[in-house]
């Protein structure tokens, strides 16, 4: 304030203080520094260059500090959450209108990610939150499972009439359809009592969606959750050559870095997917 009014008097009385005080102030950052700050003269103060240095850099840390406060206040009602593309558009967005209407302080910004959240070297940066599907085994997150899965063998009528598909071991013959890597397959298999084939025909495709329509176009077999292709099952678009379900270690986690503060708002978004079911 004395680098803007360069008077003791005028900054003592904008700053509610008194002119002693300021006058303390600066002397003792003078001190401190040891250099002069400003230069007393006949017709008031003047910044040295030292002051007017430190006057540059000041002005700028406080407009940067009040660039920051301004954005934490702005998103004060703001959740990041970091979403699958499936998981967002097959049990989300259905549910978002309920949630928003109980708590319409509430903003989301989603954040897409293909499995990726967990492995990020800066989580926080990309989200507060997020869901995650695997094993829950993820260090340095807070991950709780929010219910368990059900897989399904699913592929087209036309590919399963190409293919016929009566015990699990017929599989080895088939294209296996799969996103990030083959450990769900291997599961599978093996919960059969077979181990999946080195030489085993598949294709890893960039997300769940590509997946799906991969699945209904004829390319091949797939693994779904089976509530996730509920609708494409009774429709006929993919027909379950087993006629069930299979029991898995893997599903969908909400997980929160552990350097994390969740804000009140992210806290009750948090509350209200752990409290919900598929």
């Amino acid at each position: 304030m004395v680098c803007e009014t360069l008077n003791v008097t005028r900054a003592a009385q904008m700053l509610n203080s008194s002119q002693s005080s300021v006058s303390y102030h600066i002397k003792k950052l003078e001190t401190e520094l040891g250099t002069p700050l400003f230069r007393r003269t006949a017709t008031g103060l003047h910044l040295t260059e030292a002051g007017d240095t430190l006057a540059r850099h000041v002005a700028r840390g406080l407009a940067a500090i009040g660039s920051g406060l301004d954005q934490v206040a702005s998103r004060a009602g703001t959740v990041r959450v970091a979403l699958l593309p499936m998981f967002a558009s097959r049990w989300l967005s259905s549910r978002l209108g309920q949630l928003l209407e109980a708590c319409p302080e509430m903003q989301l910004a989603i954040q897409n990610h293909n499995n990726s959240y967990a492995h990020m070297a800066n989580p926080e940066s990309f989200a507060d939150l997020g869901v995650q599907w695997g094993r829950g085994n993820w260090p340095d997150f807070e991950v709780t499972r929010l219910w368990p899965e059900k897989l399904v063998v699913v592929c087209s009528p036309d590919y399963l009439a190409a293919h016929p598909i009566r015990t699990p071991a017929d599989l080895a013959r088939c294209v296996l359809l799969h996103v990030d890597d083959t450990r769900m397959w291997e599961e599978w298999f093996g919960a059969n009592g077979l181990r999946l084939p080195a030489s085993q025909s598949q294709m890893m495709l960039e997300d769940r969606h590509f997946q799906l329509s991969s699945t209904i176009n004829g390319l091949g077999v797939s693994l779904f959750a089976s509530w996730l292709v509920r609708s494409e099952i009774e429709c006929g678009d993919l027909v379950d050559p087993f006629e069930q379900v299979f029991d898995t270690a893997f599903a969908y986690h909400l997980i929160v870095p552990d350097d994390i503060q969740l804000s009140p708002v992210a806290e009750k978004f948090r509350v209200w997917l752990t409290s919900e079911r598929q």
